[in-house]
């Protein structure tokens, strides 16, 4: 009876110690980063760190290092404050300005490395929003601005396409302005922004990753979006999103893919991971399959038989030596033909003469006709005078013999 007892209270105290053993016997978690966050200017403190819908702040720790001030240098300075009090691993993150002093410190830290936090503390540098980005950063030309040379940091600069502060287009242009104009620059703070979409753009220099979060409708276009449906907003902006683009000038992103963690500093295999990844998603990106229609591919064959029929036939008049005499009968029949030919046009020359001739001695026939004719004329004419006269003379000599003879009687 006792020896059931015990046994029953031995069990009881198992069954309640179980949750304390297995409570003691798991793993502890991995020490998490702090996410130091620079906010935009004059933005509330903690407003930085919601970008991505929160992301970096899912495992780590956040923490905003004050309001946004309004000068670059201001920030630097918070930035700078905030990384020398913080131990452990780091995630500097910085918004609008915010990311300008991001920027602003990066050089610095190349001027005086002692400044600089050491590498292996730092897991990601995060700037999105930014004027200085790039390839669009409405102050990336001023003297001063941009990334240094050379920074040890793994760096992802993120843009959300045709934001009016670090994405404007690289020339002027009629439909980029305007679609500039109805530009937002708050779109990082959106429940439909996700950085770790694989359908992201891409572009890796150096340790910078440059990302580019297309835009699903032109700005210029948000306001027919009531008016018309789906489809017809579809049509719209496949009609306007070339006009607009034309005058950007983009690296040549890829899509990022999948394996993407970046709120833990974990880039997907395009960027940094595998290499023949990162390949194969390059070339996809830049090399979109065509499927060759099947009138295509039989006209494609049928020209390369008789590309190859041509290849044989060379081939085979290459093996045949009598092929020279083929062209010396070509040259006897075409001076054949030329000899019938200058036959002819001398035959046509000839008649042409002949022709020529008979007119000429048919005119010198009707001529002399002509000549003749008169000539008789002119001897009848002579004749008749010639015996008028010698009957005149008759007469007179008979008249005169008379009178003669009757003055003798």
């Amino acid at each position: 009876m006792n020896r059931h007892r015990y046994r029953t209270l031995a069990a009881t105290l198992a069954a309640l110690s179980m949750p304390a053993v297995v409570a003691l016997s798991a793993a502890p978690p991995a020490l998490a980063a702090t996410v130091l966050a620079a906010e935009g200017t004059t933005r509330a403190s903690g407003e930085a760190q919601t970008a991505f819908n929160g992301a970096f702040c899912e495992q780590n720790t956040c923490r905003s290092l004050g309001p946004g001030p309004v000068a670059a240098s201001t920030s630097a300075s918070q930035i700078q404050t905030g990384v020398d009090t913080t131990p452990g691993d780091i995630i500097i993150i910085g918004y609008s300005l915010g990311a300008s002093g991001v920027y602003n410190r990066l050089r610095e830290w190349e001027r005086n490395p002692e400044l600089a936090p050491d590498p292996e503390r730092v897991v990601l540098i995060v700037t999105y929003g930014n004027p200085e980005n790039k390839f669009g950063g409405n102050q990336r030309n001023r003297s001063g601005t941009g990334l240094p040379d050379e920074q040890p940091y793994d760096h992802l600069d993120v843009v959300v396409q045709y934001d009016g502060v670090a994405d404007r287009p690289t020339r002027f242009g009629f439909y980029s302005w305007i679609n500039g104009a109805s530009s937002r620059h708050f779109t990082y703070f959106e429940d439909d922004i996700d950085i770790n979409d694989p359908g992201n753009l891409v572009y890796r220099e150096g340790n910078t990753t440059y990302m580019l979060i297309e835009a699903e409708t032109l700005p210029m276009l948000r306001w027919v979006e009531p008016f018309v449906s789906d489809e017809q907003l579809a049509e719209l902006d496949a009609r306007y999103r070339p006009l607009v683009e034309r005058d950007y000038d983009r690296p040549d992103f890829i899509e990022q893919g999948e394996g993407a963690d970046w709120g833990n500093g974990t880039p997907p295999p395009s960027v940094s991971g595998s290499t023949e990844e990162a390949a194969r998603l390059t070339e996809e990106s830049q090399t979109p399959a065509i499927e060759e229609p099947t009138a295509t591919a039989s006209t494609a064959n049928s020209v390369r038989s008789e590309e190859d029929s041509s290849d044989s036939a060379a081939e085979g008049d290459e093996e045949l030596p009598d092929a020279p005499a083929r062209d010396d009968a070509d040259d006897d029949a075409a001076d054949s033909l030329d000899a019938e030919e200058t036959e002819d046009s001398e035959d046509a020359a000839e008649t042409a003469d002949a022709d020529t001739a008979d007119t000429e001695t048919k005119r010198d026939t009707e001529t002399k006709r002509d000549t003749e004719t008169a000539a008789t004329s002119d001897d009848n004419d002579n004749d008749s005078d010639s015996d008028n006269d010698n009957d005149s003379d008759s007469d007179n000599s008979n008249d005169s013999d008379g009178g003669a003879s009757s003055d003798a009687a």
